[in-house]
């Protein structure tokens, strides 16, 4: 290929093109348990999110509850990049076929990024603070219980005795309009180029360069809406998690109605994950405490599933 303006130019839109194709055909798998929150500047700053404490009978004046970023959390966007080079004798020779799948690869990577961040997020959410101080995942939130009483709340469960620990896995409300997770995004990924003739790395080093960048971050939202165990995937296990998700209640003690929507797993849970929540019949003990029979699953269908390759498989991590 004759190095001319023109001819970089058009090599700059078929890389374009690579690179756009797989932005339309990655299917990530974030939106299914976490907020996508719009940027328009350095970091996004959210009113501590306690939920309201409900609609009242109208008896006297209006009770007020400000939302106020006084007190706040921070959500500051981060930058991140991925480029490459091309040498300019693989242009002057036509050996530059072998970039196109790289740079799909290149967009692929873009596509897929949130995934990537959000997981890792949300692998982190046991040793992170949220919104009220403490870790995201931990034993002793503040919560309110049936009787108006001020409780601590645990949103995690870890083996009892006798248990092997499992990889972790988790549940999500994702019926109510907060999230537990949040994406934000500043500014979504775009393909660059840096190909001027007279530009420092053509001139000084033969190169023509690419590059890829973005601005986003994830952060946590609302704890009461999330759990996570390292307990064995059993329907007695499952029933606990439930139950304690609901056990959450507004200011006046009605329940808050918490109840999961999704199940998140890493891979090697899948069959567990799937014994527990689509089979139709599972074994059960029978009334002579002795033999076991088939008898119907009663968390068939529950809620949904999602096994993530983005969590990790080991016990511990």
């Amino acid at each position: 290929m004759e190095i001319t303006a023109g001819n970089i130019n058009a090599l700059s839109t078929r890389i374009n093109l690579a690179f756009n194709r797989p932005l339309g055909v990655v299917q990530p798998t974030w939106q299914k348990f976490a907020l996508e929150m719009p940027s328009t500047s350095a970091a996004n700053f959210f009113p501590r999110m306690s939920e309201l404490p409900g609609i009242r009978e109208w008896l006297g004046p209006r009770q007020i509850h400000q939302l106020s970023t006084a007190d706040r959390m921070v959500l500051v966007n981060r930058t991140f990049e991925e480029s490459f080079s091309v040498k300019r004798e693989d242009l002057e020779d036509d050996t530059y076929g072998y970039i196109f799948p790289w740079v799909e690869a290149l967009g692929q990577d873009a596509a897929t990024f949130p995934d990537k961040l959000v997981y890792e997020t949300l692998s982190k959410g046991r040793a992170s603070k949220c919104m009220d101080g403490q870790n995201f995942f931990d034993t002793d939130h503040e919560a309110t219980n049936s009787t108006g009483k001020t409780v601590s709340y645990a949103n995690m469960s870890t083996i009892a005795a006798g248990e092997a620990a499992q990889p972790w896995w988790y549940l999500f409300d994702t019926s109510k309009p907060l999230k537990a997770m949040i994406f934000q995004n500043r500014r979504p990924f775009t393909i660059t180029p840096r190909t001027q003739l007279n530009s420092e790395n053509v001139f000084m080093h033969r190169e023509f360069q690419w590059g890829t960048d973005g601005r986003c971050t994830a952060g946590y939202g609302m704890y009461q809406f999330a759990f996570c165990s390292n307990r064995p995937l059993t329907g007695a296990v499952f029933q606990d998690a439930i139950a304690r998700m609901a056990s959450q209640c507004r200011r006046d003690g009605t329940p808050y109605g918490v109840q999961p929507t999704v199940m998140v797993v890493p891979r090697n849970l899948e069959g567990a994950a799937r014994t527990l929540l689509k089979s139709t019949l599972v074994m059960s003990l029978a009334d002579d405490g002795k033999t076991y029979g088939p008898a119907s699953n009663v968390w068939a269908d529950y809620c949904d599933l999602l096994v993530s390759d983005r969590l990790p498989q080991a016990v511990g991590a």
